[in-house]
């Protein structure tokens, strides 16, 4: 159970979806919106100020695409979950959000149940979330268990972390050498852990052995 609102940041260029959604998301227990921004750039101090623990972020979007935020927010280790909302229903699309760190994709014409839906499963787990009617490609789902492909997720931060895993430091050890919180080591262990198929720290080190990940 959900014990405090999850808040929710909307980035998103058009007023009057943003409107849809604040007010539909006003009828969902357990979720609120503190703000909503129409740019990258508007968007990292909303994300600084309110700490959101779920980004709605529409791809077509001015200047920055909303991959290219996505790429960004990963590359600076913000532990936020991102669920895209989007009109573009492309296997190419939702593979690649998949691949950068998105953790769910909505299209802009699912249901309010789909949207609920969504929100609670991507507060409540790290397991990718598939809206009603976004396309999946069998192709994807087989890669999913290719080393190599779950290599190439990795962000530049999460090899760093895995590096200070596999020499045996603990998450506050692991903290303190980078200069962020544990809270944030934590995620970034999780995220890898998903990402890699491993659920132990023997299980990591075998696999990065056995691929030269580092």
């Amino acid at each position: 159970m959900i014990s405090q609102p999850q808040k929710i940041v909307i980035c998103e260029d058009h007023q009057i979806v943003i409107d849809g959604l604040r007010s539909i998301i006003l009828n969902f227990s357990g979720f609120e919106v503190v703000d909503s921004v129409n740019s990258f750039s508007s968007l990292i101090p909303s994300l600084k100020k309110h700490h959101p623990d779920i980004l709605l972020l529409d791809l077509n979007l001015p200047r920055k695409n909303g991959i290219e935020i996505l790429q960004e927010l990963r590359a600076m280790s913000n532990p936020v979950k991102v669920l895209i909302l989007t009109m573009y229903n492309k296997k190419t699309i939702v593979s690649k959000t998949v691949s950068e760190g998105a953790n769910g994709f909505l299209l802009k014409n699912c249901s309010f149940e789909d949207l609920h839906n969504a929100l609670q499963h991507v507060s409540e787990n790290d397991l990718f979330y598939y809206g009603e009617g976004v396309i999946k490609s069998k192709k994807e789902h087989a890669l999913g268990d290719d080393e190599f492909y779950k290599r190439i997720q990795l962000t530049p931060r999460e090899k760093e972390i895995i590096k200070y895993l596999c020499e045996g430091q603990k998450v506050p050890d692991i903290a303190l050498s980078m200069h962020i919180s544990p809270l944030t080591v934590e995620t970034h262990k999780k995220n890898i852990y998903r990402k890699l198929g491993v659920d132990t720290s023997v299980k990591l080190v075998r696999f990065v052995h056995e691929n030269q990940l580092l």
